[in-house]
């Protein structure tokens, strides 16, 4: 598939995200797992540098040194683009407004996008070089998107908007590096 076509059905998934936000937060205030519980936890506190790190040292395993610098790229665009855009939308997260669980969390109005799914989605580029750890690092993905939902943390839509955004961002550090290379 070209990828203004991904691009195009991803932009048409956001924009219908948006009006299932309330309900799927609500579902999930009213569906609580300790199993889920536990495994979300777990992924809200992996920083999305710790990600990156991790990425860094598969590259240099699997011998894919030039992706590295496409990788530095898409780090410092990723912490760049989310802080803006959270500064810059400042949406209230779900769990100031549906009953969640407190995370002690202080960033009230920090939702849009989501950070965790815009660094993930992120790296999904960078796997490309093997298929066994590409279909796992979007199962990593989605369980990452899932989390930050489950959590109150992001609605629906921050979640899909962070892997839009995500992978767009590695798609432009890899476009422009190679452009740069020539």
């Amino acid at each position: 598939m070209k990828k203004i076509y991904f691009y195009a059905i991803a932009i048409i998934i956001f924009l219908f995200s948006f009006l299932l936000d309330n309900p799927v937060a609500s579902f999930f205030v009213n569906n609580r797992v300790a199993f889920l519980d536990s495994v979300s936890l777990l992924i809200h506190h992996v920083e999305g540098y710790m990600l990156f790190a991790f990425m860094l040292v598969i590259l240099f395993a699997f011998k894919q040194k030039k992706k590295i610098l496409p990788l530095l790229l898409t780090f410092v665009l990723y912490l760049g683009t989310t802080q803006f855009l959270k500064i810059v939308t400042a949406r209230s997260r779900p769990f100031t407004k549906f009953e969640f669980n407190s995370l002690g969390e202080t960033d009230l109005t920090k939702s849009f996008p989501s950070g965790h799914t815009t660094a993930t989605a992120s790296m999904l580029r960078f796997f490309e070089f093997n298929n066994a750890l590409f279909y796992i690092w979007i199962f990593i993905t989605i369980l990452v998107m899932f989390s930050r939902i489950y959590l109150g943390m992001h609605y629906l839509s921050d979640v899909i908007a962070g892997f839009i955004l995500g992978y767009a961002i590695s798609d432009f550090s890899i476009f422009i590096v190679k452009k740069l290379g020539k």
